[in-house]
């Protein structure tokens, strides 16, 4: 009669008759196998192999007692107790692995080292146990002396390994979070038995010994959105409220910042010379944090000094008047050559010229700021002296489309300015930009001096819509069309202008 197998021992099958164990293992084996192939075809926490080498563990177990009982036969039922434990302590790991780090692509080993340690440990036990009869309990009773002598030797690592075990179970930060602990700022990349691996903004990887780390503080910035603050001094002239405005305008054009929570300007203290003002927001990547406050500073500068807010110091200013005179009398000759580069402006005497002049602020604007929103009121007109803007509109899918690019002398903004329309078109830009800005004030007083620059300005800028639009094909309604919106356009700009 065939004999039991070292592995049907393993199971316990020895008490169950010879075909009912044969039968058993055959279709635990087979199921086993096309389980293998089902998970060849599919992306899962389990992997094929070892099903596959726990299924032909099985199988060789199954062919082993009808080869009788020579030395062959014996190393052949070694080999399917070796194939079948290999097999079931890989699908172990690999389902606590599953479990226990969820498929991130770096993660502590230590829970994953100590289970395989264990499951080698239970099966060279359970082997020792029924193949060659051991008392395994003997095994477990080690010198009290030994121990006392391998704790004193390995305190330092042994402390390590339990911090580390109870780094894993109290989770206070996870591979991928960024911590920050003593003087060091770093993304965790993994838990291991000695030491936490961080990575720094520099790209340096620092290893922190487990129980250092579990007794120093730790800030973690990887569990939601991360407060950032700038602090500046303003000028006591500007009213609070202004200044709020001009600052939430800032943080709104930097992607980075989160509208939710929303962000902070709080009117601090009242200093020597300033008053100071706490600037508080929040973002989600605490890895490119220098980066958001490097934009929201310069973004500050640009505004602030486009607003006209002064940021004082405490210096003495000495004015030289003369001086500066002749400066003021040399930019204003030059504002008034570039107005006169627009087309709609090109008629005006210098007399027009020079009122729309004294309205005429200059402007700069840094990368990436927005100069004018699509769909927003609009009283402003500007014409470009230096750097260049994107111009973009929303598509139909809801998706920023790119129209151009414009440059020196290009202008915009003057349809939103004459009709009271909403902005057309989102304006942006692409380099440091300087403009002139001017407001419905300076045409104001220009048309209530002169009311015929009004009607000539109606016409070419109607033309000009005429040939933006392409609305039209003949001569002959080209002419009756346009001189109709340009009645449209005065009346419109009469009604803004108050004329």
């Amino acid at each position: 009669m065939p004999h039991v197998t070292q592995l049907q021992l393993l199971l316990g099958l020895d008490y169950v008759p010879f075909d009912t164990r044969t039968l058993v293992e055959s279709i635990a084996a087979i199921v086993a196998l096309l389980y293998a192939l089902a998970l060849r075809h599919r992306r899962g926490s389990l992997r094929a192999w070892p099903v596959a080498i726990a299924g032909v563990g099985l199988l060789v177990d199954v062919v082993t007692p009808l080869l009788g009982h020579t030395r062959f036969v014996y190393l052949l039922d070694t080999v399917a107790v070796i194939l079948f434990m290999w097999g079931v302590v890989r699908i172990g790991l690999e389902l606590a692995d599953a479990a226990t780090h969820r498929g991130r692509e770096h993660f502590s080993t230590i829970f994953r080292d100590l289970l395989t340690i264990i499951l080698w440990a239970v099966v060279v036990m359970v082997v020792l146990r029924t193949f060659f009869k051991i008392d395994v309990t003997a095994l477990l009773a080690v010198p009290a002396v030994l121990t006392v002598v391998i704790g004193f030797a390995l305190q330092e690592t042994l402390g390590n390994i339990f911090s580390g075990l109870t780094l894993q179970i109290s989770r206070p930060f996870q591979p991928g979070d960024w911590v920050r602990t003593i003087d060091k700022v770093g993304r965790v990349h993994d838990v291991g038995w000695r030491a936490t691996t961080i990575v720094t903004r520099a790209h340096e990887w620092l290893d922190i010994p487990n129980a250092q780390l579990a007794k120093d503080l730790v800030f973690n910035y990887g569990k939601g959105a991360v407060a950032e603050e700038v602090s500046v001094g303003l000028g006591y002239d500007e009213p609070p409220n202004r200044v709020r405005d001009v600052v939430l305008a800032v943080l709104r054009d930097v992607p980075e910042v989160l509208h939710h929570p929303e962000p902070e300007i709080l009117a601090w203290e009242f200093g020597d010379y300033a008053i100071r003002y706490r600037i508080k927001y929040w973002f989600a990547d605490y890895g490119r944090s220098e980066q958001i406050h490097a934009r929201v500073v310069s973004g500050l500068w640009y505004a602030l000094r486009r607003h006209g807010i002064e940021i004082p110091f405490p210096v003495r200013t000495m004015v030289l008047r003369q001086e500066s005179l002749v400066e003021e009398s040399e930019a204003a000759r030059e504002i008034e050559s570039e107005l006169r580069g627009v087309d709609f402006l090109r008629e005006l005497d210098d007399n027009e010229v020079r009122i729309l002049a004294g309205a005429v602020r200059v402007r700069q604007f840094g990368l990436g700021e927005t100069l004018m929103r699509e769909g927003e009121a609009g009283d402003t007109f500007y014409i470009i002296r230096h750097g260049v803007v994107d111009v973009t509109t929303n598509g139909a899918d809801g998706k920023q489309v790119h129209i151009a690019e414009l440059t020196h002398p290009a202008f915009f903004g003057e349809v939103a300015l004459m009709t009271g329309e909403p902005r057309n078109a989102t304006i942006r830009a692409r380099t440091d930009v300087e403009v002139l800005e001017m407001n419905r004030k300076g045409f104001t007083e220009l048309f209530k001096s002169h009311p015929e620059a009004a009607a000539q300005m109606s016409e070419i800028i109607t033309a000009r819509l005429s040939q933006r639009r392409e609305l039209l094909d003949a001569g002959q309604q080209v002419d009756g069309g346009a001189r109709g919106r340009s009645s449209r356009l005065l009346a419109k700009m009469r009604e803004i202008f108050d004329i």
